[in-house]
């Protein structure tokens, strides 16, 4: 028990022995089990760190979680917190995405790089040329596209006019595929050499190759027995090269 002390004053001694009394009481009620478990914790100031904005539990004492805490402190230097058990699946992910865009970078370099040499041979266009003209054109060696249409026309069929038509339309969409014509008339070798036998006639090259040819409108019609454009664009494109783009 504390000291019962002097009284002074008002207080007489009574009255001191008596309060010196009930807080020895309450003292010792504060170490129970009972009073540890009941006691009023709203009181309590809180000496633990926590993350800003943390709600705190019913009892109003706000618990320290050091996740939370780490999370806190990366958003504070800007960087976005990461879910540690996705780590790895998001690291992969992005691995993933970074070769998808390197290959397709590679196939746009190496598409241009095709659209620019295409050009330089007159690709994108449909010219009249000479017989002399024709093995620069389909041999390869001697400068020629791995892709040719020839067009050996007669100027007054009707017929060699649509195609001729239809022809000049077809070489500004299909860039991988040159598009000339050559009046038979004025090639009697080439027409001997290659045996033409009826006109219009589409020779269509591949790697200096004569792969197909089309008469006329033959397997390009529509129902009306006229020419269909889109039949005659897939039908060249199927004899030239079946995976080669537009």
């Amino acid at each position: 028990m504390l000291g019962s002390g002097k009284s002074s004053g008002m207080v007489n001694e009574a009255t001191n022995l008596k309060a010196n009394q009930n807080l020895t009481s309450a003292i010792e009620e504060m170490g129970t089990k009972e009073y540890m478990r009941n006691r009023d914790l709203t009181d309590v100031i809180p000496t633990h760190r926590r993350k800003m904005g943390e709600k705190p539990r019913d009892n109003g004492v706000p618990v320290y979680n050091p996740a939370a805490e780490k999370e806190q402190t990366q958003l504070e230097r800007g960087a976005l917190p990461k879910d540690s058990a996705d780590g790895d699946e998001n690291d992969d992910e992005d691995a993933e995405l970074l070769e998808l865009r390197r290959r397709r970078v590679a196939q746009m370099q190496r598409q241009l790089a095709r659209e620019v040499e295409w050009r330089q041979k007159q690709h994108g266009e449909y010219r009249e040329i000479s017989q002399d003209e024709f093995f620069n054109i389909v041999v390869r060696e001697k400068g020629g596209s791995d892709n040719a249409c020839v067009h050996f026309y007669h100027k007054d069929f009707e017929s060699c006019r649509v195609v001729d038509h239809r022809l000049s339309e077809l070489a500004q969409k299909m860039l991988c595929v040159k598009f000339v014509k050559l009046d038979a008339e004025k090639s009697p070798f080439l027409v001997d050499r290659l045996q033409i036998k009826t006109l219009p006639c589409c020779v269509l090259f591949h790697n200096d190759v004569a792969v197909d040819r089309i008469y006329g409108f033959d397997g390009c019609m529509t129902e009306d027995g006229t020419l269909d454009p889109a039949l005659l664009h897939e039908r060249i494109m199927r004899a030239v090269n079946p995976g080669q783009d537009d």
